[in-house]
């Protein structure tokens, strides 16, 4: 059972429990409530909409998110392999590919091609324990462990089996797990000049756009440390270590020094730029690739260190934009 208390201006129930835990869905969380099965201050309640107060008592099971997974298909979806055995399989993302099943993805997605890899029954999360970081989780969906965006490119850790999900679900909430990032910004001079930065700013839900994050008091710890690698007046590129793993934590913390990713138009980099030549560029999406991923074999206990090499795109982007080679 875990116990949440509302905060000052808390919304309404539905909301409340979907801000904590974005990795379950609104519609899910629709069905949780009328089971009765949550408490405020102790009364079971069956609506969504019943207002909290501040400090109002919140108890709840999270929601079994297993029938998802009943009607996804294995699909023969050949993705680059970065280290593969039994337990684990840690693949290179394209950009545009999808993590798992949603809304207008019905299929094609890094899931799909797990299930395929398996050739087996797949063992599917029955339960979601509460997590510090719980966006990183993906209980209920086979073999996930943590996601990327759609475009976001690079190193993404899968679970073959139930108990090598959980280890390594595990040691992403003890934060042993080492995820590193690069990305395209806009240049700001709040970024590190020398050696590396370290940004502790909380993050929460927009109040009111409710797709967006933004470093708020009273949000939940996230903890990015930035260092610039190369720079021009006007651009950097930069690798970004994620200490913590919040929803859009690196483009929030990016944005929060005025170095939004380029072609990130929910946080402000800019779509349109121009190269060395003062030609006009289009960035369709933000320039963000994971490009180092370490953790624990789950049996061995064997560090695996994973590198996903830079996407051709993206050091055509960097140099157009007059960054040096990298």
């Amino acid at each position: 059972m875990i116990s949440l208390r509302a905060d000052d201006g808390a919304p309404r129930l539905d909301r409340f429990l979907a801000d904590r835990f974005p990795e379950v869905p609104r519609a899910r969380w629709d069905v949780h409530v009328r089971t009765g099965e949550i408490k405020v201050n102790g009364q079971a309640v069956t609506k969504g909409g019943v207002k909290l107060r501040a400090g109002d008592l919140v108890e709840t099971e999270l929601p079994v998110m297993t029938a998802p997974a009943a009607h996804l298909e294995a699909e023969a979806i050949d993705l680059p392999t970065l280290f593969e055995d039994t337990q684990l399989w840690i693949v290179d993302k394209p950009s545009g590919m999808v993590v798992h099943p949603g809304p207008g993805h019905a299929g094609g997605t890094v899931v799909n091609a797990l299930l395929h890899r398996l050739k087996a029954p797949v063992a599917v999360a029955t339960d979601a324990e509460e997590s510090e970081d719980a966006e990183e989780l993906a209980s209920g969906w086979p073999g996930l462990v943590h996601r990327l965006d759609r475009y976001t490119t690079g190193c993404l850790c899968l679970a073959k089996t139930l108990d090598a999900q959980r280890a390594i679900q595990d040691q992403f909430k003890a934060r042993t797990v080492e995820k590193r990032y690069l990305a395209l910004v806009r240049h700001s001079p709040k970024l590190p000049q020398l050696g590396s930065l370290l940004i502790d700013e909380p993050i929460a839900r927009h109040k009111r756009d409710r797709l967006r994050m933004v470093v708020a008091t009273g949000g939940r710890p996230a903890q990015t440390r930035i260092r610039v690698l190369a720079r021009t007046t006007s651009v950097a590129l930069v690798e970004c270590e994620l200490l913590t793993g919040r929803t859009h934590q690196i483009r929030v913390h990016l944005a929060h020094l005025r170095a939004p990713l380029m072609g990130d138009p929910l946080y402000g980099g800019p779509g349109r730029w121009k190269d060395v030549d003062g030609l006009a560029l289009l960035l369709p999406h933000p320039a963000l690739h994971a490009w180092k991923l370490s953790v624990d074999h789950p049996v061995t206990g064997e560090r695996i260190q994973a590198e996903a090499p830079v996407p051709d795109a993206f050091r055509a982007l960097a140099a157009s934009l007059g960054l040096p080679g990298f």
